[in-house]
């Protein structure tokens, strides 16, 4: 007996450790050069809000836009601690090392649900997690996606921990990652649609087995599971009022958490005259299967995560054979292909948005790969299949050093998307050199003109400018030190214009250009400081 546990004890520390190196891989891949890419505008757009909360304390929920708070909440620690108490203080490194962090979250978390899945399965679903080209890039991303699906899974593990011993502890666990969860994004009522579907037939299945062996030891007390029910929901609604409410500084916040989900819907919709831009977003049903599948926009490189897709079908297959009747698998052998399907049929895509199915296929591949193993009768024979997969999960890694470091705004990377062209760090380049030479430095006056608002990520970039007035019409006296205008309507523009510029291009992201006009008292300044 002390033998087994001493095998035990070293068996669980060398899985401790393969997992915390994972996570480390994890983190690296995650952090390193995080503040090289240029913001996406949706990037600038969530920055601006957390701006707001750091430098005023001060946070209202949109429930129009911006999703929900917990982005900007624990936004707000970390650049405290950076010292960055306004918004023009905070960098990239600041708002995206949240996301990046509960990208590497998504791995350790794996901890708990480790007997479910299995030891050897978790440990290449880990691989998987740290590698996987979509999950390294959106969790470079200052978006609520990989918070989504972090608290999503925190709630698959708390509940899984519950059903091996039924503790308060992990109702309240569970209870408040779906407050987390409501609170991070309106889209959470998809995961927990799966889940439902999901935990349905697996339940009946349990409680039937459950009946049967009433006899061999004594039944859940059914008032004991009520209770902890009723507390999970409970939890699951502080968390959300006390976040949606600011605090209890805003009272419309709960009620507009509700009242979010009839725009939502409208954007949804796959009718261009639904109103929006939820048109400009319509993509047909396989497009997140095709981004997954294979990508190759030349003269760039493949991608492809169809290893985890191909893992994650075996893994499914392998979750109902009689022999190995594991609960956990049986459910995420539902849930994540209930999930892809849900988000499939809804018109309106974003690719960040396939990580909240991708996730559970990624669970399921690391049983798949497992299963496959195990096929193989032969010992060498068996070896030779965890080769060859772990050299096909090193091809992820190379995938993931590719979106992360070598194509970051290239179109060429499938997870690009309407994102900003790196020329323009060249335009926010030129503004901090003119600031330079200008009497008021920062406080130039500067104009920008695009119709429709579309004028992201420039308030992120321009943070630090006093004195920038965004149009989304054209000004009666559009006159400024500089002037930052739509090409599409410059020409109509500089027709008002009654001083002199310097005229210089510029872009937005591609096919987003940029006519940038410099008072030619301050353009020659700057020439001259290039003398």
């Amino acid at each position: 007996m002390p033998t087994c546990r001493i095998r035990s004890a070293r068996l669980r520390a060398l899985f401790i450790t393969a997992l915390a190196l994972f996570a480390v891989g994890a983190l690296i891949l995650r952090v390193a050069q995080l503040a090289d890419r240029p913001l996406h505008g949706d990037e600038a757009n969530q920055a601006h809000r957390a701006g707001i909360l750091i430098e005023t304390g001060v946070y209202k929920y949109d429930p129009v836009e911006h999703h929900g708070p917990t982005l900007y909440y624990l936004t707000l620690p970390l650049a405290l601690l950076r010292g960055q108490h306004t918004f023009a203080d905070t960098d990239e490194y600041t708002f995206r090392l949240v996301p990046a962090l509960f990208g590497v979250a998504l791995v350790l978390l794996l901890i708990p649900v480790a007997d479910g899945l299995g030891k050897s399965a978790a440990l290449w679903a880990a691989a998987f997690t740290a590698l996987s080209p979509a999950f390294v890039y959106y969790s470079r991303y200052y978006i609520q996606e990989t918070l989504l699906v972090a608290f999503t899974f925190a709630a698959i593990a708390c509940a899984w921990r519950y059903l091996q011993r039924p503790r308060a502890a992990w109702a309240v666990g569970f209870g408040a990652a779906i407050g987390l969860m409501h609170a991070t994004k309106e889209t959470c009522v998809l995961a927990w649609f799966a889940m439902a579907v999901a935990a349905a037939p697996i339940a009946l299945v349990q409680l039937r087995a459950a009946r049967r062996a009433e006899a061999a030891s004594p039944p859940l007390d059914r008032r004991v599971l009520a209770r902890h029910a009723a507390l999970a929901v409970l939890v699951a609604l502080i968390v959300s009022v006390v976040l949606f409410s600011s605090f209890f500084t805003h009272a419309a916040g709960p009620l507009d958490s509700v009242r979010a989900y009839f725009p939502y819907l409208h954007r949804a919709s796959a009718d261009p005259a639904a109103g929006g831009d939820a048109h400009a977003h319509n993509h047909p049903w396989p497009y997140y299967l095709r981004l997954l599948l294979y990508t190759r926009r030349a003269p760039g490189p493949w991608w492809s995560e169809a290893l985890i897709l191909g893992l994650a079908a075996v893994g499914v297959v392998a979750a109902w054979r009689p022999r190995q009747p594991r609960v956990l698998p049986r459910f995420l052998a539902i849930y994540a292909p209930v999930l892809a399907a849900v988000y499939a049929v809804i018109p309106y895509k974003t690719p960040w948005c396939l990580l909240s199915f991708h996730h559970g296929f990624i669970l399921l591949a690391g049983f798949g790969a497992v299963a496959l193993i195990r096929l193989a009768r032969l010992a060498p024979l068996r070896i030779a299949v965890a080769i060859l997969i772990a050299l096909a999960t090193l091809q992820l890694g190379r995938q993931a050093v590719n979106a992360a470091f070598e194509y970051p705004a290239d179109p060429r990377n499938p997870y690009v998307y309407a994102h900003t062209a790196s020329a323009h760090l060249r335009l926010v380049q030129r503004m901090h050199d003119l600031a330079a030479v200008h009497p008021d430095g920062r406080a130039l006056r500067v104009h920008v003109i695009t119709p429709d608002g579309d004028y992201w990520p420039l308030p992120f970039y321009l943070r630090s400018f006093t004195q920038v007035g965004y149009f989304t019409v054209q000004p009666e006296r559009p006159d400024a030190d500089v002037l930052i205008v739509a090409s599409s309507i410059a020409d109509a523009v500089q027709q008002r214009l009654t001083g002199d510029y310097h005229v210089e291009h510029g872009s937005l992201r591609p096919g987003v250009l940029l006519r940038v006009y410099i008072r030619t008292q301050l353009w020659d300044a700057f020439m001259n400081t290039r003398r």
